[in-house]
């Protein structure tokens, strides 16, 4: 039998503007498996709120004041953001 120990990171995940408005809430926590990225946060936020899964999981987050990729990988402490892209004239 092989013994396998998972080990996640919890990271507080801010949210702004409308978005804050409807979820209630300006900040989520998330687990995150060690040695995640960005993606995985998404992913969290999208099991956590089934009905904006669609938003979540393409939702550009900003990591430590900067957009980054899906891809890039998160470290302890790191600040991350959901940020609306807004459209307009």
């Amino acid at each position: 039998m092989l013994n396998v120990t998972l080990q996640f990171m919890v990271f507080r995940v801010l949210i702004f503007g409308p978005l804050a408005r409807e979820l209630a809430c300006t900040s989520i926590a998330v687990d995150v498996p060690d040695n995640g990225s960005a993606r995985d946060v998404n992913e969290a936020l999208a099991a956590r709120y089934p009905h904006k899964a669609t938003f979540f999981r393409g939702a550009r987050l900003a990591v430590n004041h900067a957009f980054q990729s899906a891809e890039v990988p998160l470290h302890a402490g790191d600040e991350i953001a959901v940020v609306e892209l807004v459209g307009g004239g």
